[in-house]
């Protein structure tokens, strides 16, 4: 859930959790413009926001794998009893 904070300057700043940074990531390299200044995105920030994204998968993939290894043991262990 996103925080809005304030500091001591009184500057507004949005906390997003990782799932909503990742949507608002995607979606900014579907329109290739911020949403909140209407300003198009440079090249860094294209490869800056693809490559958080990617991590991201790459971390999910490794979750997946491992969760599947932990399941195909827990089903042999049970089938040598």
């Amino acid at each position: 859930m996103a925080k809005v904070i304030k500091t001591k300057t009184g500057k507004s700043i949005t906390l997003l959790n990782p799932a909503e940074k990742g949507k608002r990531y995607a979606n900014q390299l579907k329109t290739g413009k911020v949403k909140e200044t209407g300003k198009k995105l440079t090249d860094s920030q294209k490869a800056w926001r693809s490559g958080y994204l990617s991590a991201r998968q790459d971390s999910a993939d490794c979750f997946n794998a491992t969760k599947k290894k932990q399941v195909t043991n827990r089903r042999n262990k049970n089938s040598r009893s």
